[in-house]
C-alpha cells in the first residue's frame, strides 16, 4: 500500500522540500495550513504519518493536537521546530510525538528518518503504542459510574455524558495515566499545560473543584478525585 503524509504547514521552501521527498520516494501527500485543517483531514482518510510545522503555530497548541490526534494514526508523528529547547522536546515527547526536528531541515537524512519510523511501525510489536491498555484495551478506564473514554475524549457517569472542557479533560487524562500515583500540583501543571505558571496550586485546585463537582456524587468527599494533604492530588 502507497504511504500517505498530512503535512500541515504554511512555509513555502518546507512544503518544496517535503513534497519533492514525497515525489523521489513514490509516497503520497496532502498538505493543510492550519491545525484545524489537519484534524478534519484526518478523520476523512486513513494516514501513513504526519509532518506538522510548528513556525506558525504555539507548543500549547501542538500539544493540545497531539493528545487529540495521537490514537487515530498509527504512524510516526514528526515535528519541525524553528528554535529547539530541552522544554520543547520534553513537551512533546510526552504528548507522543516520534521525532523533533530543527529547522532547516536535512533531505538526505529525513527520508530514511521517515523509512525507519515506517517499518517500526509495521511491526507493531516494536512500537509501545501497540501495547494494551492495563485498565481496558479499548481505551476505556471505568471509576465506579464513570468511564473515561481516551480514545474519544468522552466522559460518562451513570450513562450520561459529562460535559468537560479540554484542559478538565487533559488534567482528568493525566491523573488517569498515573492512577494511584500521587502527583504534585507542578507535576499537573508540568503535564497538563506544559509551561510554567505563576500561581501553580490555584489554576491546578480550581480545575481539580470543577471535575469533582461535575463528576463526584460529593465533591466535598470525592470518591477517585483525591487530595494528598501535603502533596498533592491522585486518581484511584
Amino acid at each position: 500500500m502507497t504511504n500517505k503524509f498530512l503535512i500541515m504547514s504554511q512555509r513555502d521552501d518546507l512544503v518544496d522540500q517535503l513534497q519533492n521527498i514525497c515525489k523521489k520516494a513514490h509516497w503520497n501527500y496532502d498538505l493543510v495550513t492550519t491545525p484545524t485543517g489537519l484534524v478534519v483531514a484526518l478523520e476523512k482518510q486513513k494516514i501513513s504519518g504526519i509532518w506538522w510545522d510548528m513556525t506558525e503555530v504555539s507548543l500549547d497548541t501542538t500539544i493540545a493536537t497531539m493528545i487529540l490526534i495521537r490514537q487515530q494514526i498509527q504512524g510516526p508523528i514528526t515535528v519541525f521546530v524553528p528554535h529547539l529547547t530541552d522544554r520543547i522536546q520534553r513537551k512533546l515527547y510526552r504528548a507522543q510525538v516520534d521525532d523533533i526536528i530543527p529547522l532547516p531541515i536535512t533531505p538526505a537524512v529525513f527520508r530514511p528518518l521517515i523509512e525507519q519510523r515506517l517499518w517500526t511501525y509495521h511491526y507493531p510489536q516494536l512500537h509501545p503504542l501497540s501495547s494494551p491498555d492495563p485498565v481496558n484495551e479499548k481505551g476505556v478506564t471505568t471509576a465506579g459510574t464513570w468511564k473515561i473514554s481516551q480514545k474519544d475524549y468522552t466522559v460518562t457517569k451513570n450513562g450520561v455524558t459529562i460535559d468537560l472542557t479540554p484542559k478538565e479533560f487533559q488534567l482528568l487524562s493525566y491523573l488517569v495515566d498515573h492512577r494511584g500515583q500521587v502527583l504534585s500540583r507542578d507535576q499537573l501543571v508540568n503535564g497538563v499545560w506544559g509551561y510554567d505558571i505563576l500561581d501553580t496550586s490555584r489554576i491546578v485546585d480550581i480545575h481539580i473543584s470543577h471535575l469533582r463537582d461535575k463528576l463526584e456524587d460529593d465533591s466535598q468527599h470525592p470518591a477517585h478525585l483525591l487530595t494528598v494533604r501535603g502533596f498533592g492530588y491522585k486518581f484511584i
